[in-house]
């Protein structure tokens, strides 16, 4: 395992809490990043700038950061920049940069699955057991029968879903294209599992993803699938209450896995 230090100025509260929970992610896997303090047993690799903080100014004068790569954030980014992001920051994407600089070629891809427990869990996961494990997605609500909705904009998406849910005994599914007729659904009826791709987009695609986290623990299960990349999907999920991101194409042994264990 690496340990990476990374030393950052400014950013809202919000970014900072953000970029707190990526570190504690990474915790899991061969690469890990952590805030530098002067207490860090290393010195920094990376030195993280906020472009609208007035503390910018002051750290890129400091001698001690000669040498160190500058991440930007913002506009009006100096020649010295190793990289450069616009604003607002992404932190899934600044974590893909620094990964191909510093991952070992073994953990390149990363596969961080992210066996999203709920933010009340999340202190749980990372107490250095084995997170490359299916976890099982615990806690189920009163729903009485078994029933599934699947929500993808694709039909052959929606088919492989349905062959995979019955082979786990899950046969009572129902389907929604778009996120209307979704909606609709769960108005109507409490669901053992929900499974939604993130690709999904715009306003309404944001209200599906909380109207099923609202509607929780009536809808048992909560698993988000998608194509982007897994730092991304997998913090979009994690922050709509989604127990789980499957990166498409879905990897038919683990979905078998995580559908098991419901």
């Amino acid at each position: 395992m690496k340990r990476l230090f990374v030393k950052y100025y400014g950013f809202t509260e919000a970014e900072r809490h953000a970029l707190q929970t990526v570190f504690r992610l990474s915790e899991s896997h061969e690469t890990v990043y952590s805030p530098w303090t002067p207490e860090s047993p290393d010195a920094p690799e990376v030195l993280l700038v906020d472009s609208d903080s007035w503390e910018a100014v002051v750290a890129l004068a400091n001698p001690v950061h000669d040498g160190i790569r500058l991440v930007w954030v913002g506009d009006n980014a100096p020649a010295a920049a190793w990289q450069v992001f616009p604003a607002p920051v992404r932190w899934s994407t600044v974590i893909e940069a620094l990964d191909a600089e510093f991952a070992p070629v073994s953990s390149a891809a990363l596969s961080l699955d992210l066996d999203l427990m709920h933010a009340q869990d999340l202190d749980v996961h990372f107490d250095g057991q084995d997170d490359t494990a299916p976890m099982a997605l615990d806690g189920a609500g009163p729903t009485a029968t078994r029933r599934v909705l699947v929500v993808d904009a694709g039909r052959d998406p929606r088919l492989y879903l349905r062959a995979k849910l019955a082979t786990a005994g899950l046969y009572e599914v129902d389907e929604a294209a778009g996120e209307d007729v979704a909606l609709a659904l769960l108005r109507a009826h409490a669901y053992h599992l929900v499974m939604v791709d993130i690709g999904l987009s715009g306003k309404d695609g944001r209200q599906l993803l909380k109207a099923v986290e609202s509607t929780r623990p009536a809808n048992a299960h909560f698993l988000v699938t998608g194509t982007a990349p897994v730092w991304r999907g997998g913090l979009q999920a994690w922050f709509s209450g989604a127990q789980a991101y499957l990166k498409k194409p879905l990897d038919p042994d683990r979905l078998s896995e995580l559908l098991q264990n419901i």
